[in-house]
């Protein structure tokens, strides 16, 4: 959380000194905000050992601004560049079309500061006429902002949840007052953003706990406190509730607080059709509580299979159960490799042994580093010869770290359809990941025949965030998602599941939908540091929402089975 605000402020530094027209001083800001981002521990742990200058980009004068915000909780320069830009960078920054300059001509010519302002400036019309924008823009930037409310702002991405409910159920167990903290409602669903943290817990001091949850320093403030469940803001911006359930009530309380409100209605429904009656305390039958301890019994007396929380959205799942036909979907330990990430080669910030340790070190058998081609330029991009160079050191690291690194490439499937490389480059390579970055239309059938001309080459192995949406900032693309799915499962190709948690793409709605014609998946990270190899546990959430299993999953398949489907 402390890496995280201090990587927005240089961050925002950045942004003002690229306004300011300060090229070098916005790029050494935004590479610290990265690399401080993208730290394994607390940059106060660095501080203590006097390493700070250790970090990547860090000099004299960064050292010192970072010190000052760890001992005076602010920075003087970004004081100082606030009062000349109070702006919200944090959210412009979200609507698709604003950058930098284009932000600053809206302060400067309109004063907008924040999405309010934002939206009421497009509502009036304001912005077609400034210099830089036009209607086009107008127009594009309402569609965005539209993207963005829909999301809302008062919600956070899965992996930013789910950071935050490890931290402190870890901290909770640890101190001795709690039997069992398990977490609830959409975030144990693995749903893509969180508007809220559930947390139930078994404790035999609830004044105890209670006192040491407000002391946690996650916590903003409290909202109420009582017997059964305190709530509290976080300062990630999002309110959590930790109850305090009786033991034998545990399992029912669990199913409650996780199922989705239309799960919870039928599920109750099916239950009073049984002559029992269900709620967070248990099942009854005639009075008498049959189940409420453990989660399992409670599918189990109404005669169903045991629910996944990711399957519980009301989508099927309990006639599923009903007739015994929930499938036994992939395990998050179950994903051998991650197939999809960078070096700083391209546009990562880690080097190829760095990438290859840290995976190896988390349990994964094998690893593609899939750095970008030539004409993604603003990623710095890879031809021939560089790739070339660099597949000779993914032989010298695998070799070193006797581990297995597949040569692959994140290519650009070009506006007309084309491949970014020859196939000459492109049959040297272990997997290749085709993507579209750059110059897509608002037409249907023109991003979908780009997309199905290079599903028919024969030099594609899997398609990169099919749908090209980000969460909150871009819709998807106008693409016939059912012609790509049939024609990636007659010619063999793959598609990903990216589980960079701003995108989740395929997403669960279709991933399922592409598994009925018979499409396999790669799961990938889309991990540009270390620390985003985690990404994989949100690209395998997203499959186990789909409704995947094991065989549905080409990576998780051993190191020789993938290689013989990658042939092939």
């Amino acid at each position: 959380m402390f890496n995280d605000e201090l990587s927005e402020i240089f961050s925002e530094m950045a942004d003002i000194e690229e306004i300011e027209g300060k090229r070098w001083e916005s790029l050494a800001y935004r590479k610290v905000s990265g690399n401080i981002a993208a730290l394994g521990e607390d940059i106060r742990e660095i501080y203590r050992r006097n390493e700070l200058r250790k970090i990547e980009g860090v000099g004299d004068a960064i050292a010192k601004k970072i010190s000052q915000y760890i001992n005076e909780g602010r920075i003087t320069a970004y004081d100082e560049m606030k009062k000349k830009y109070p702006i919200n960078f944090r959210d412009l920054r979200k609507i698709q079309g604003l950058g930098p300059k284009k932000i600053a001509v809206l302060f400067t010519e309109l004063g907008v500061t924040n999405i309010s302002q934002l939206s009421d400036a497009i509502n009036s019309h304001k912005i077609a006429d400034l210099p830089g924008f036009g209607s086009k823009s107008e127009e594009k930037l309402k569609k965005s902002l539209e993207t963005f409310q829909q999301v809302g702002s008062n919600r956070i991405l899965l992996a930013k949840g789910l950071r935050e409910i490890d931290y402190i159920r870890e901290k909770l167990l640890a101190s001795g007052l709690f039997e069992k903290v398990e977490a609830a409602g959409s975030s144990r669903r693995m749903r893509e953003t969180v508007g809220d943290i559930d947390l139930l817990a078994i404790t035999g001091n609830v004044e105890s706990a209670t006192d040491y949850f407000l002391s946690l320093d996650r916590i903003e403030g409290a909202v109420s406190r009582g017997e059964s469940k305190v709530t509290v803001n976080l300062k990630i911006g999002i309110t959590c509730d930790l109850r305090f359930i009786e033991p034998d009530s545990f399992g029912a309380a669990l199913q409650y607080f996780t199922g989705s409100k239309d799960h919870n209605v039928k599920l109750r429904d099916l239950a009073i059709s049984k002559g029992m009656k269900l709620n967070e305390y248990g099942l009854f039958a005639a009075d008498q509580k049959i189940a409420g301890a453990f989660e399992n019994q409670i599918y189990e007396k109404l005669g169903l299979m045991y629910i996944p929380p990711e399957l519980r959205e009301d989508r099927g799942e309990i006639d599923a159960a009903l007739s015994g036909k929930i499938p036994r979907l992939i395990e998050y330990n179950e994903v051998k490799g991650d197939l999809h990430m960078h070096t700083f080669d391209s546009d990562g910030s880690a080097s190829l042994e760095e990438m290859a340790g840290a995976a190896k070190a988390s349990g994964l058998e094998y690893i593609a580093v899939t750095n970008h081609s030539k004409s993604l330029m603003i990623a710095n991009g890879l031809n021939e010869e560089r790739f070339n160079t660099f597949n000779k050191e993914v032989e010298r690291i695998s070799e070193k770290l006797d581990f297995s690194i597949l040569k692959g490439v994140e290519l650009e499937i070009l506006k007309d359809g084309s491949l970014d490389l020859p196939s000459t480059s492109l049959k040297r390579m272990d997997f290749v990941l085709g993507a579209m970055h750059q110059f897509v239309s608002q037409d249907r059938e023109e991003n979908t025949n780009r997309l199905l001309n290079a599903i028919r080459s024969g030099l594609v192995s899997s398609i990169a965030h099919p749908t090209g949406r980000l969460i909150g900032s871009r819709p998807p693309y106008q693409l016939d998602m059912d012609r790509i799915m049939e024609a990636c499962a007659s010619e063999g190709v793959f598609l990903e599941i990216n589980g960079s948690p701003e995108r989740s793409d395929l997403p669960s709605d279709l991933a399922r939908r592409a598994a009925g014609f018979g499409v396999k998946f790669t799961l990938g990270s889309d991990a540009h540091n270390m620390n985003d190899l985690s990404n994989i546990r949100i690209a395998t959430a997203v499959a186990r929402r789909g409704w995947l299993t094991k065989d549905d999953v080409v990576n998780a398949m051993n190191l020789q089975d993938i290689r013989k489907a990658l042939r092939t």
